[in-house]
């Protein structure tokens, strides 16, 4: 479920805030009271620069999804997103495309480590196999001569 985030000073019910970022914490403010709260942010790939990617606003509206411990920022003016700056695994600032096709890459490359895994335990098994043939025409050709 996602709610609007709201101030929790007593006698403030302001729920448009100025944003203060950096790599771990995005820290709020509310436009009203000037109260702060910290939100965790170190689980994003991207840093929020604190003005709107459409209208250059300072002030935002926070959306919390309770379900997924996730926030969502819309500009209080024209509803737009903030601006965000994406970091590759290299700590090197990207565009979201470059990083998008690195994720690939990456994506592709354990895809393709799993089909060599793969690959191996068939013949691995297919080795069995032959070893399991090999060793039941040996005990037909014992049990033949046998009787």
């Amino acid at each position: 479920m996602i709610r609007t985030f709201v101030c929790e000073k007593d006698g403030c019910s302001g729920n448009i805030f100025y944003l203060e970022g950096n790599e771990e914490n995005l820290n709020l403010i509310c436009s009203q009271c000037k109260s702060r709260y910290n939100i965790n942010v170190t689980n994003k790939d991207y840093i929020i620069i604190p003005n709107c990617s459409n209208c250059s606003s300072e002030t935002f509206k926070v959306y919390r999804d309770i379900e997924r411990d996730d926030i969502y920022l819309k500009c209080s003016q024209c509803g737009s997103v903030p601006e965000k700056l994406y970091i590759d695994s290299d700590g090197v600032q990207v565009s979201y495309e470059a990083k998008l096709l690195n994720d690939i890459k990456q994506i592709m490359n354990l895809v393709e480590q799993r089909i060599y895994n793969l690959e191996v335990n068939v013949k691995d098994l297919e080795g069995g196999q032959n070893i399991l043939e090999q060793s039941l025409a040996y005990i037909n050709r014992y049990l033949v001569e046998k009787n």
